[in-house]
């Protein structure tokens, strides 16, 4: 029971990865469409990018899972940054990529999964959090 304790946060950054692969490509793909240029040059729209951004991220979890599993060291702090820049990136901010603005463009849903990637992320480095602070011994209080 133990070992399937400890092994929470490794499987919801999993789980995590795989929502966002899932949504950028299969569920709730971003728009194939490109946007013209004034210059007549075809670019890709915002949403496009906001994907490739995604998938690396979900790269990078997997990455972090697998490693958490075989060093068995927990890590919290780059699961609770990666779960807040996931939802930074998704708004429309000078310092993010941002979705398209039209309500019905595909990517609006994307943005919904992409946001509840980043809450299970965020999650996963609490629990992380949680089961590291349990393994050590509190401090001897002087009274």
């Amino acid at each position: 029971m133990k070992k399937v304790l400890n092994s929470i946060p490794e499987l919801l950054l999993i789980i995590s990865a795989f929502l966002l692969i899932g949504a950028v490509y299969l569920w709730a793909p971003v728009c194939s469409k490109f946007l013209e240029l004034n210059t007549g040059k075809f670019i890709h729209m915002k949403c496009y990018y906001t994907s490739v951004a995604s998938v690396l991220m979900a790269i990078i979890m997997l990455g972090l899972a697998v490693e958490s599993f075989i060093t068995k060291k927990k890590s919290f702090i780059v699961p609770i940054i990666m779960g807040i820049l996931l939802m930074i990136m998704i708004k429309d901010t000078p310092l993010s990529l941002g979705v398209c603005k039209m309500k019905t463009m595909s990517c609006q849903e994307t943005k919904i999964w992409i946001t509840i990637s980043g809450i299970i992320s965020i999650l996963s480095g609490i629990s992380g959090w949680s089961l590291m602070r349990k393994d050590k011994p509190l401090p001897p209080q002087l009274d």
